[in-house]
């Protein structure tokens, strides 16, 4: 697909958009391009994206994972 195209499909996409908190991400989007993510944080991301749900510790906040009170 070449690069016209793929613009011409987010247009049709972007048009048919009924989500008001969809189109602000979207606006922050074009704003902020090219928000620098860590290094450290895009590494934590990849070797979760990439772990086995068995090896995974379920949590319900960030207290709870590093154990204080």
């Amino acid at each position: 697909m070449t690069i016209e195209q793929r613009k011409l499909e987010l247009i049709t996409w972007i048009t048919a958009i009924q989500s008001e908190d969809l189109l602000e991400r979207i606006e922050d989007f074009r704003d902020n391009p090219n928000p620098e993510i860590p290094s450290t944080i895009l590494e934590l991301l990849h070797e979760s994206s990439s772990a086995k749900l068995e090896d995974c510790v379920e949590h319900t906040s960030a207290r709870e994972l590093l154990g204080r009170k």
